[in-house]
């Protein structure tokens, strides 16, 4: 009774152990033969590694503001009686732009000067009585008195009445209004903004590492959202004499030629601070950096040893770890990790690992201008 079982025990043993050494054999010739697999070629866009020799500039992103900007206010309570002005009018310094009613302090002047003219003549009346022994010193002063006293009242009354006229308090362009003829306004209320922009400044913050490289009279390039096409021309006309404790940046005015009325006060601006030195550097397009959280990156293509069984060599990328320094339209400076001459994947690395074979096709340029300039639209 064992005797067959035991026999049987052994037949399924050598079976099972047959079943599991084919599989293992299969899957062994499996992986060799995935092993010996060629992937195949990506095909990518390429750029060279170019020396360059660029002019350092500090880069900020800053406010424009009017040389003179100001709200036209009232200085006195009163009702609007006439307008001289729209809005968007071009003014000049003391240029009349609201009247108030003053009718009844009009009135109350021609009182008050008649009152200094009797004034004025009582004093010269008491001179002539004082030459003649007449009158005393005191009734001379009280007269000199009296008289001043009604000019300081008229001298009151006549500014109160030029308060009521409200003028440009310089040459500028007015901004929207907000009154209109009949209104009653109180001192300190807003008639219109009055900017003068025909020099415009902008203001930037540089950090205080960056302080060093600054002086008056630098050349600054200015660019706009408004007019991507065009750089405007300044000069550093202004720096902080003390460091923004909770930034540790200096704030650095710019100075712009604005005659042409093309920036408005408000308005975001980048400045380009251009430097004296001239810096030699590596430079590739931006779009060859593959950023990730282990730092960026480069896709460089070398010559490949034979694989498989194919004969000759092949092109292979390798991932190449960089330290990136300042942008300049569509390119980046390297500041280590590359070398002139070399060649990196600019289109593609998506599909791309360690290693992998590469087939380089340029027929669609990838951009690589330091200055480029915006398709007109």
């Amino acid at each position: 009774m064992r005797r067959p079982m035991i026999l049987m025990l052994v037949v399924t043993t050598a079976f099972f152990a047959a079943v599991f050494g084919w599989k293992a054999f299969v899957g062994y010739q499996m992986d060799q033969s995935m092993q010996n697999m060629q992937m195949p070629a990506v095909t990518v866009s390429t750029a060279e590694v170019v020396a360059s020799s660029w002019t350092p500039e500090i880069s900020a992103v800053g406010t424009l503001r009017a040389q003179r900007g100001v709200d036209v206010t009232a200085q006195a309570a009163g009702q609007i009686v006439a307008l001289h002005f729209d809005s968007g009018d071009r003014v000049s310094a003391g240029d009349l732009l609201v009247q108030q009613y003053t009718a009844d302090d009009l009135a109350r002047l021609e009182g008050l000067v008649a009152a200094a003219e009797l004034a004025e003549r009582n004093v010269q009346r008491a001179e002539e009585l004082r030459a003649k022994n007449l009158i005393s010193e005191f009734d001379v002063d009280s007269r000199n008195t009296e008289l001043r006293v009604a000019r300081a009242v008229e001298a009151e009354l006549r500014l109160s009445i030029e308060q009521r006229a409200i003028r440009a308090p310089f040459t500028g362009r007015l901004g929207l209004r907000k009154v209109d003829i009949g209104q009653y306004i109180e001192p300190g209320d807003a008639l219109a903004r009055l900017e003068a922009s025909d020099l415009i400044y902008l203001d930037f913050p540089v950090p205080q590492r960056r302080l060093g490289a600054l002086s008056l009279g630098q050349s600054v390039e200015v660019s706009v959202d408004a007019w991507p096409e065009t750089r405007f021309a300044g000069v550093v006309s202004a720096i902080e004499p003390q460091v923004e404790r909770e930034t540790r940046n200096v704030l650095v005015r710019a100075e712009i030629d604005n005659r042409d009325g093309r920036l408005a006060p408000g308005m975001f601006a980048r400045a380009d601070v251009q430097l004296e030195t001239q810096q030699n550097v590596l430079t590739v397009p931006q779009s060859a950096i593959v950023y990730s959280p282990y730092g960026d990156a480069v896709y460089a293509v070398v010559e490949g040893a034979p694989q498989g069984d194919q004969a000759g060599s092949t092109l292979t990328v390798v991932n190449t770890f960089v330290v990136t320094g300042s942008t300049r339209g569509d390119q980046i400076a390297i500041e280590s990790g590359l070398q002139a001459g070399m060649t990196v994947v600019t289109a593609g690395q998506q599909k791309l690992r360690n290693g992998a074979r590469v087939v380089i096709n340029n027929t669609v340029p990838v951009g690589n201008d330091p200055d480029p300039t915006p398709a007109n639209n």
